[in-house]
């Protein structure tokens, strides 16, 4: 990823925030034929007894991309932040062009497929509770235990152990406190809840 220095993020509990709350992310690998191949999903993102980062996730067992992990390659997993547009009329300085606002994280590491019934029915059951978590009856796999452990045949629960992470945090600071100022509250006047939430971000890393 194209990092230009301002805009380079190395603080890691930042980038731990980051990728939980935005943990529906990409999985891209590269197969055999050179071709990337790339799948949505919703990743677990945590530390071992060790302390080592790690992201759990499960595939559809038909998806041929969990086969690639036998090539013990490194795959990139990436996390997308809030984004949005900014206008040029929103600086308070001229001339300025349109941009485009956004935070992400890349994930690097290698994938490992989890064959213990026991460990993929925690990886489902953690899944639950994470996003359940809102919910004022949260549903758990234990509703429906035998009826969950059936369709586990036809999924691949797998980790990535992460060896690299890149953060790009690009917020305007290359600009003036003043156009900053003016990028925050054009986003705050957008009726769309991802432009405020960068809005709120940036607002956060002000002085």
């Amino acid at each position: 990823m194209y990092v230009p220095r301002h805009f380079h993020e190395e603080d890691s509990e930042r980038l731990l925030a980051l990728m939980k709350q935005h943990a529906f992310a990409t999985l891209v690998t590269v197969g055999e034929d050179g071709a990337p191949f790339a799948t949505h999903l919703p990743f677990l993102v945590e530390r071992d007894a060790s302390g080592a980062l790690r992201l759990l996730a499960h595939m559809a067992r038909p998806n041929p991309q969990w086969r690639a992990f036998a090539a013990e390659r490194d795959v990139l997993v990436l996390f997308q932040g809030p984004h949005g547009y900014v206008s040029p009329t929103w600086y308070a300085t001229a001339p300025q062009v349109p941009t485009w606002n956004y935070v992400t994280v890349h994930a690097y590491g290698r994938p490992h497929v989890l064959e213990s019934p026991d460990t993929v029915l925690r990886v489902l059951r953690d899944t639950a509770a994470l996003y359940e978590a809102g919910n004022p009856e949260p549903w758990r796999p234990e509703a429906a235990e035998d009826y969950v452990r059936r369709l586990m045949a036809g999924i691949v629960a797998f980790e990535v152990r992460v060896s690299r992470l890149e953060g790009k945090f690009k917020l305007s600071q290359n600009k003036g406190e003043e156009d900053r100022r003016g990028v925050i509250a054009g986003l705050e006047r957008s009726p769309l809840p991802g432009d405020r939430e960068l809005a709120a971000l940036m607002r956060s890393r002000e002085g």
